[in-house]
Parts: structure tokens; C-alpha cells; sequence
């Protein structure tokens, strides 16, 4: 069968594909029962967490507050004992001034005084055991009484300094040499008057302050409370300690949260720092005890997903199994039908949705046997109606082709004639026609001539026929359309054929104008079609525009031929003229000069006069007669410079000196500004020298007053000239033509000056003969800047 074959060509992966749906449906189970469990476990472990660091960071702080209250206790002993009227009148009586009033007065109660302060320190003492010992002092800081064992000798330089507005200081110290920290508190003592009298301070134990708070934290084993003075000094541990939550407590801050403690242990830690007591208070605890707790349910809510995982997976693995064996019948089932075996019946045990797709599957088997049984008759009237739609397609490819390759002929020749017959032998073998020919009409339109044909048999007539001749050619050319004729043919154009069937004439029409006719003829029993006719009428077109192009090449041939001639005899006319024209101008400044010398006689003034006219206008012909020369010979590339090494300075002095008679009757200064450090150069003197005298007389004819500056000076490689006057100027407009043959400028009045125009065209000649370059900067009115460039390197 067909689609048997058909799959054949293309077997399916049938083992592969088995058992997918099974692994699909197990893999989504799992995961919608772990993915949820894992979530809840995750965010239940982040939330133990959390509460586990708020409710120890809360511990922390409480700490804090002990230690305030501690502080605050001591302090409101040293108060009370301060503000006693006893202890005032004491205290009075103990600092009064030896030989006062009040000294003499009271001296026998100076020991009574003492016993009684005496007594109050001892009660204080006994009273509030954090203190580790008490004095009095005077205003100076000198200990009047003091009760305890700890460090009273050294109270005087431990005290703190206390401001105007206080009454109470704290200043952290160590006792004597042992390496406990203390904390020395001064409580002011005044007078009625407000007045300082003296001073009452105690030393109280930081160690027995940090245990306290120890002892009532309920931090667990790794609990750690310590204070860290301001060089880095921890009670009570006794040695230097750093850390991240320290730093920062001892900037003023305040930090808490997660850390690592002074030794590298993750802690949780609050850090305060305590202006009062100048000390920064750390609490700290292990994470790994904090978290011990939430780390127990962390595993348990694992653990639980976990079983849960597992009975899912279970539960899954049976449900699937349940789910997959009917599909995979079905499966089996619907790949034995790709295959081929259309005889497919699936038992329909269930009547869920996996019994109606069973059923289904039945109904489609049973209705794709009967579809296949039709099948194999459509695709047959199929394949032959596409073979001969390949047909078309591969016809009409071709004729494009042809239609390509006559357009490459087209635009590559341009011979008429070559181009005619490569064409007609293109369409014939492309398009596979029994003849093919181009006429094109005579001059007069009277008649068409046969240019080119390819076929089978050469035409009857002699090349020439009318345009009235009847049938498709002539009538194509006279109304100017395309003319399609089929059998039967009055055949009176082209070869005597009768078993021509169809033909195809094609004007070559440009605008309004029918230059002539493309005559196809066809032995084909279908004819030609309209596809055929379009192609043809590109084809006609292209033929069309390529005739023009050869005629008018043609034209532009002749053209270019009669414009070498006419050059070649311009050249020869100045060449011949020169020559003719020098020989008699030579002999009148010959005998022009020889005459205005005297020795054909003396000479009136007015013949004087006379012959130095016929010199000059002489000398001035001859001129422009070696200037026509030399643009002759440059075009005619016959010009050779001599090169050879040039003292430039030195040329332009002797062309100075030249100039300086061109002058002689302006109020016309010359400069020269040369650079001593200017090198040789290679250059033509001659040519030179003609480039520099040109620019000086032109300087010197249209400047009347002022001064005319030559300047030279070398730069990157090259020398550079430059000639300046004060003269007229030269219009924007004209800079740009002025350096063409036989163009000149304006002048003020309009006219152009005396001249040729050839002076600046010979003199940018030569400088560009030498590698350089010339140019003109002017300004009207201001005069003019005429600059050159000759390369020191002529290799």
C-alpha cells in the first residue's frame, strides 16, 4: 500500500517512546508533593530562626537595661550620701582654713567630724558591696578620710574630670597591678552656697558588675557578657579583643544580630556603647546553642518530608501503573497503524476518558483504511497533474534565462550586427523554436531588412521585403502590436514550412518609433501561450533599447574620431605656425635691434620711437609664441624637464634683479625674504625661472604703489615660494579659473587685462611637472598671494 511504503521510508522510534508518559506522570507527583513540603520546611526553619535570634537579641538588650540600673544604683548612693547635712557640716569642718574663725572655733570637733565620716563610709561600704572602697577629698583632690583596701591611694590620680554643670563622673582605671579593671566614681560635695567643698568617690568592681549581669542573663553555657574599654581592654577577660560588633560599638554605634564573636565563634550579639561609663557592653551567645532548638525542627520537618515523599511516591507509582497500561495499548496500537497495519482493534474495557479514546481509535483505524483504499487512484491524477505543472515551471526557467542571457548579449556587445545574430541564435535554442529572425526598417521606413535569422531553412527572399507586405511581420511593424497567428499560415515571410503551426510577431517599438520586428515561428502542436508572448515581449524590448545603444554608440564613435583628428590637426597647426611664425619675427628683432643701434644710420626720434614699438610688440609675439609651443608639446607629453640641483636663493635674486626694470617708473617696493637655512633643490632652472618671472610681471602689471615681496622657507619636505603685492586683487569668482589656458581675470572697470591667458596655465604646468603644487589667496583691494611648491625629494 502506499502509506505502507510511505512509513516505511520514515520508521518511528516505537522502543523509545514507551514508557514516557508513566516516568512523566511519577515526576509530577513527586514534585507536587517534595516541592510544597520543601517550601513549608524551608520557610518553617527560617521563621525558627528568626524567632530564635529575636527572642536572644531581646535577652541581650535586657542585659543592657541591668547594667544601667546597676550603674544608676551606685549613684544614687554616692548621692544620698553627698547631699547629707551631716556629711556637709563634716566635710566644712574638715577643709576649713587652719587659723580662721570657724578652724578655732571647731578644732575640738575635727576628730569627732572625722569619726563620723568615717562611720558613714563604713556603713556605705558595708551596705553596697560593689564598692570597694570610699574616700573624701577636698577641693584640691587630697583624700581627707577613706575606708576599704582597694586602690585608695591612687584615687587622687584616677578621678575623673568633671565639668561645671556636673555632679556626678565615672572614669574606668585598674586596680593598682593586678589586671582587674575598675570604675572610680566622684560624687560633688557643696556648700550651701553651691559651692564645691570637696569630693566623695568610690571604686567600684567591673568584674563584679559584668557578673552580676552574667549571673541574670540566662544566656545558657555559651552566654558571654563583657565591657571593652576604648584601647580594646575586655573585662573580664583581661586582654585585647576586636571584632566586627565591637568596632562598631566602640564608634558610638549600636549593633546587633548575627557576628563573629573576639575569637572567631558565630555568635549572636548585641553591643551597646555606654557614654556614662566611657565602655562598650558586649553580649554574646553561640548560634549553635541559640539555634539548637531550630535546628532539632528543622530535622524533624525534613525527616517528615521525607516520608511523605516516599508514600507519594508509592501511592504514585501505583496510580500511574493504572493510568499508563491502557495508553501504552493504545500507543502500541496507533504505531503498528503508522506503520502500515491498518487491521487494529483496541479492547475497550472502562468507560472513562481512556475507554473513549479506545473507542475513538477505532473509528479513525477503520475510517483510514477506507481513505488509503482511495488514496493510491488521487495520488496518481496528482503526480500527473504536478509533472505537468514541472513541466510549465522548467519552460518557463528557461525562457527566463534566455531572456537573462540575452540581456547579458545586450549590454556586452555593441556591433549591430554580432549582437543580432547571438540574439536570434539565443532564442532558438532557449526557447527551442523552428525559426527565428530580426528585421529591422530602412532609413526611409519603406521597407525592413532581414539582419539576423536562425533556422531550420534559409528564408526565400532576398533580405529586403516591404512593409506592406501581408502577414504577421509586416503587419506588426505598421500598427506597432504584437501579432499572434496559428495554423494555418499564409507563410509569406521567412522559410517555406508547412508544417508550421504558430507565429509570433513582435514589433521593436522605442517611444513613438518601430525600429523593426522580431518574427518567431513555432512547430509546437499547443502552440504559444501568453507566458511565451510576455517573455517575448521582454525579450523584443531588450533588443530594442540594445539597437539603440549600438547606433548611438556608433554615433559617439565617429564623434570621437572626428575630435582625435581635429586635435591631431590643432597640434600640427601650432607646431607648423610656430615654427613659420618664429623664423620672420626673429629677423625683425634682429634688424629692429640692429636699426635702433645706428648702423643702418642715424635715426630720427620718432622712428626711434617707432622701432621700439616693433621690438616690444615683437618680443611680446614671440613670447606668446614659445607659450603655445610649450602648451603644445606638455599636452602632447614631449616635454622633458632637466633636473638637476638648484640654488633657489640665488635664482630668485637674478629674477629680482629682472623684475626690478619692470618697476622702474612705479612707486613699487621690492623685498626678499629668504630663509638662510633654505636647501638646494632638484628642478629645471629654465622652468623655474619662467614660473617665477611669469608671477612677478603679473605682480608688477596690476600693482601701480605699494611693494611686491618674494618669500621662501622650507617645511616638511618640501620648499615653499610665495610672491605678494599690494595690488588690485583678484574677485573670488575669478580665483578658480585663472591658472586655465587662455582664462584671465577682471578688471575693476570690467574688462579683461592684456594677455593671452597663458602665463599662470604654463606656470601650474610646471610647477605640477615638478611634484608641487600652486595656488592664489586675494582679496580685492588688498592684493594678492600667488604661493608654490617644489619637493626636495624629486624619487
Amino acid at each position: 500500500m502506499l502509506a505502507s511504503g510511505s512509513m516505511e521510508q520514515s520508521p518511528l522510534p516505537t522502543t523509545g517512546m514507551r514508557g514516557g508518559l508513566g516516568r512523566t506522570l511519577l515526576t509530577a507527583f513527586l514534585i507536587l508533593a517534595i516541592v510544597p513540603l520543601s517550601a513549608i520546611s524551608w520557610y518553617a526553619t527560617v521563621r525558627e530562626r528568626q524567632d530564635v535570634q529575636r527572642e536572644v537579641t531581646a535577652k541581650l538588650a535586657a542585659v543592657e537595661v541591668q547594667g544601667h540600673q546597676w550603674v544608676e544604683r551606685r549613684v544614687a548612693s554616692l548621692a544620698f550620701l553627698a547631699v547629707l547635712p551631716v556629711t556637709r557640716e563634716n566635710v566644712n569642718t574638715l577643709v576649713a582654713p587652719p587659723g580662721t574663725s570657724e578652724s578655732i572655733a571647731s578644732a575640738h570637733n575635727t576628730a569627732a567630724a572625722r569619726d563620723a565620716l568615717y562611720l558613714q563610709l563604713q556603713s556605705l561600704l558595708a551596705q553596697d558591696l560593689a564598692f570597694g572602697s570610699l574616700a573624701v577629698l577636698d577641693s584640691e583632690g587630697d583624700v581627707l578620710i577613706s575606708v576599704g583596701s582597694t586602690g585608695v591611694e591612687s584615687l587622687p590620680e584616677q578621678m575623673p574630670v568633671l565639668e561645671p554643670s556636673q555632679d556626678v563622673a565615672f572614669q574606668p582605671t585598674s586596680f593598682y597591678g593586678d589586671a582587674d579593671v575598675g570604675l572610680v566614681a566622684v560624687q560633688r560635695i557643696v556648700d550651701r552656697d553651691s559651692q564645691t567643698i570637696g569630693w566623695l568617690a568610690g571604686r567600684l568592681s567591673l568584674s563584679d558588675l559584668v557578673a552580676a549581669l552574667q549571673a541574670t542573663s540566662n544566656l545558657g553555657e555559651t552566654g558571654e557578657i563583657y565591657l571593652v574599654d576604648t584601647s580594646g581592654m575586655a573585662v573580664p577577660q583581661g586582654q585585647e579583643v576586636s571584632s566586627p560588633g565591637i568596632d562598631i560599638a566602640l564608634a558610638g554605634g549600636r549593633a546587633e544580630g548575627l557576628y563573629d564573636s573576639y575569637a572567631g565563634t558565630p555568635v549572636i550579639g548585641v553591643y551597646r556603647w555606654m557614654p556614662d561609663l566611657g565602655l562598650a557592653l558586649a553580649m554574646e551567645q553561640s548560634q549553635d546553642e541559640a539555634f539548637a532548638t531550630a535546628d532539632s525542627v528543622t530535622a524533624t520537618v525534613v525527616g517528615a518530608s521525607l516520608v511523605v515523599a516516599l508514600v507519594t511516591a508509592v501511592i504514585a507509582a501505583v496510580v500511574t501503573r493504572q493510568i499508563t497500561q491502557p495508553i501504552v495499548r493504545l500507543t502500541k496500537s496507533a504505531l503498528d497503524v503508522a506503520e502500515g497495519d491498518l487491521d487494529q482493534n483496541v479492547p475497550v474495557k472502562s468507560r472513562d476518558e481512556i475507554g473513549i479514546l479506545a473507542y475513538v481509535f477505532n473509528r479513525m483505524t477503520a475510517d483510514l483504511k477506507a481513505l488509503y483504499e482511495d488514496l493510491e487512484g488521487k495520488v496518481a491524477q496528482r503526480t500527473a497533474l504536478l509533472q505537468s505543472a514541472n513541466y510549465q515551471i522548467q519552460r518557463r526557467a528557461i525562457q527566463m534565462q534566455a531572456s537573462v542571457e540575452v540581456g547579458q548579449v545586450v549590454t556586452s556587445i555593441l556591433d549591430s550586427d554580432q549582437l543580432l545574430e547571438q540574439v536570434v541564435q539565443v532564442i532558438r535554442s532557449r526557447f527551442v523554436y523552428s525559426h527565428v529572425a530580426v528585421y529591422t526598417a530602412s532609413d526611409g521606413g519603406e521597407h525592413l531588412h532581414l539582419r539576423a535569422y536562425a533556422g531550420d531553412a534559409r528564408p526565400f527572399h532576398d533580405g529586403m521585403i516591404s512593409v506592406d507586405v501581408p502577414g504577421p511581420v509586416g503587419q506588426a511593424f505598421r500598427e506597432g502590436e504584437t501579432v499572434v497567428e496559428t495554423h494555418p499560415i499564409p507563410i509569406t515571410v521567412g522559410p517555406p514550412t508547412s508544417y508550421v503551426s504558430s507565429e509570433v510577431a513582435l514589433p521593436l517599438r522605442l517611444g513613438d518609433r518601430v525600429l523593426g520586428v522580431l518574427d518567431v515561428q513555432s512547430t509546437d502542436e499547443e502552440g504559444v501561450d501568453q507566458d511565451d508572448v510576455s517573455v517575448l515581449q521582454s525579450v523584443a524590448h531588450q533588443i530594442t533599447i540594445a539597437l539603440e545603444n549600438a547606433r548611438a554608440y556608433d554615433v559617439e564613435r565617429k564623434a570621437v574620431e572626428q575630435l582625435k583628428e581635429l586635435d591631431r590637426s590643432k597640434r600640427r597647426f601650432l607646431a607648423n605656425m610656430s615654427h613659420e611664425l618664429r623664423t620672420p619675427l626673429t629677423n625683425i628683432l634682429g634688424f629692429s635691434r640692429l636699426m635702433m643701434k645706428g648702423i643702418s644710420g642715424p635715426l630720427t626720434e620718432q622712428q626711434q620711437g617707432d622701432l621700439q614699438i616693433v621690438y616690444q610688440d615683437s618680443q611680446h609675439l614671440l613670447g606668446l609664441i614659445n607659450d603655445l609651443l610649450d602648451i603644445s608639446h606638455i599636452e602632447a607629453g614631449l616635454m622633458e624637464l632637466e633636473f638637476q640641483e638648484m640654488d633657489l636663493a640665488q635664482l630668485i635674486q637674478s629674477v629680482m634683479a629682472t623684475t626690478s626694470a619692470l618697476v622702474r617708473d612705479k612707486e613699487v617696493d621690492l623685498y626678499q625674504e629668504i630663509d638662510p637655512d633654505i636647501p638646494k633643490v632638484q628642478g629645471d632652472v629654465t622652468r623655474i625661472r619662467q614660473v617665477l618671472l611669469r608671477l612677478l610681471a603679473n605682480a608688477a602689471k596690476f600693482t601701480e604703489q605699494g611693494s611686491i615681496t618674494v618669500r621662501a622657507w622650507p617645511t616638511e619636505g618640501q620648499v615653499m615660494v610665495s610672491i605678494s603685492d599690494t595690488g588690485m586683487g583678484i574677485p573670488e569668482e575669478d580665483q578658480g579659473r585663472i591658472f586655465e589656458q587662455f582664462e584671465q581675470g577682471t578688471l575693476e572697470n570690467g574688462r579683461r587685462p592684456n594677455g593671452a591667458g597663458l602665463g599662470l596655465a604654463l606656470s601650474k604646468q610646471f610647477v605640477e611637472m615638478h611634484g608641487g603644487r600652486i595656488w592664489v589667496e586675494s582679496e580685492v583691494g588688498k592684493g594678492s598671494t600667488f604661493t608654490f611648491s617644489l619637493p626636495l625629494d624629486q624619487g
